[in-house]
């Protein structure tokens, strides 16, 4: 794994655990009812899905950096996907789907995309592309 890439997994490490004290809190101080194994997968499906995706953004970077943005928005969909597919079905067992779990999932998933969104800028500024005057 490249030093970018620690780097990256490393800070998505960090921003998950501080928001999802955060997350957490904000629970437990509303009297909200808190799962925490699906706050745990949530945060987890999310955080090894950002990896990939950022992994697969520093491959593309390399050879195809024209296409990093629609890696970026394939990502973005495949998280969506992951929700609908894995953790909608786990969320809706009760037969509906409350605010409350519809945010375990998107909490993480708004950190994830913000630092995904930060790293791809910062890729494509590292980038050194050609001048097509």
């Amino acid at each position: 794994m490249t030093r970018k890439a620690l780097i990256f997994l490393l800070q998505l490490i960090i921003a998950l655990l501080l928001v999802g004290v955060l997350h957490y809190g904000v629970l437990y101080a509303r009297e909200w009812p808190i799962s925490v194994p699906n706050i745990f997968w949530a945060y987890l499906l999310n955080l090894v899905l950002a990896a990939g995706i950022y992994l697969a953004m520093l491959q593309f970077a390399a050879r195809q950096s024209r296409y990093l943005g629609f890696l970026f928005m394939v990502g973005s969909a495949l998280k969506f996907a992951a929700y609908f597919v894995i953790l909608e079905p786990v969320f809706s067992r009760d037969g509906s789907l409350s605010r409350v779990e519809f945010f375990y999932f998107f909490v993480p998933y708004i950190t994830c995309l913000v630092a995904e969104t930060m790293a791809l800028v910062k890729l494509l500024r590292d980038i050194d592309l050609p001048d097509n005057s």
